[in-house]
């Protein structure tokens, strides 16, 4: 997607809130720089109060905009995130400098253009001091493929299973369409569609696999609504303890603009001794937060 389309896209977003609107755009044509990528509609791990939804975010310089209009709820309570919203959120606890501008939008226009100027000043002088760039999707697989490692820090997303398997392990593939395969002697990709929570009750997303994350990416826990494969996987469960075989964990969701995506959650593993009660389920357990990059 070009920068055109993304920005558009992105901010189109916006057009039904007249207030948010306005300021949001405000502040990114002040700004005059096509090096910042602006996101909209950005999840929050706050440190004490939840998840909140951040009107308008740049990662680059980890600084976010709130507008606050009258009546208008941030904070998001945990049980009404999506899946997409956990993986595709960041956490404040993670960025050291991260700051979070808040705009009355109930104020003079005056006021508000007085401190829409004060974030793009803010931001400008945060700027000057970074070498800031947007690259292309293909730029930042390449940046990627020279580093030693992905983490779960890292502030990229995939757009297809091919991406992963060429750019981390060293493919040469035109395409994908298993989300489960072996890439390594006792490693294995795996890039699961996660399930809904729809009124309290959990629903498969895909193939009848329910699949549920913990909101701090801790563990994953496997199940699926047919029996048959519920007994086969349970005969064969012993052999994966024994064998400790791991999973490269890349949980597709959707990103803010409603495009599929993949982003690397960590490397998981079945441990006998941290088994859920409901044995219908199997849990793998987080046991690195980063992966090498084979070259």
């Amino acid at each position: 997607m070009s920068k055109r389309d993304y920005l558009i896209k992105t901010f189109s977003k916006t057009n039904k809130k007249d207030y948010e609107n306005y300021i949001l755009t405000a502040i990114w044509h002040k700004l005059g720089c096509l090096d910042i990528k602006p996101v909209t509609q950005q999840y929050v791990k706050r440190t004490d109060t939840g998840y909140a939804l951040i009107d308008l975010y740049f990662p680059q310089v980890h600084v976010g905009v709130e507008v606050d209009e009258a009546f208008h709820k941030k904070q998001v309570e945990a049980d009404e995130l999506r899946m997409d919203d956990i993986i595709s959120s960041i956490s404040e606890e993670e960025i050291s400098d991260f700051r979070v501008f808040r705009i009355d939008a109930t104020q003079t226009i005056e006021q508000i253009n007085k401190d829409i100027d004060g974030v793009v000043h803010y931001i400008k002088q945060k700027a000057d001091s970074l070498q800031l760039s947007w690259p292309t999707y293909e730029e930042e697989l390449a940046q990627l493929m020279q580093k030693e490692t992905l983490s779960i820090y890292d502030d990229i997303s995939f757009q297809y299973i091919k991406d992963i398997a060429n750019t981390i392990f060293n493919r040469n593939a035109k395409g994908y369409q298993r989300s489960y395969f072996r890439v390594r002697e006792n490693l294995w990709i795996w890039c699961p569609k996660l399930s809904i929570n729809v009124g309290g009750d959990l629903k498969s997303a895909a193939g009848g696999w329910i699949n549920v994350l913990a909101e701090d990416w801790s563990y994953i826990d496997e199940s699926n609504q047919d029996e048959e494969i519920l007994q086969a996987r349970e005969e064969s469960f012993a052999e994966t303890v024994k064998k400790g075989r791991e999973r490269a964990v890349f949980a597709k969701f959707k990103d803010n603009l409603g495009v599929n995506r993949y982003r690397f959650i960590g490397v998981f593993k079945v441990i006998e001794d941290l088994q859920p009660e409901n044995r219908r389920f199997i849990r793998f357990t987080r046991i690195r937060e980063s992966l090498e990059i084979d070259k």
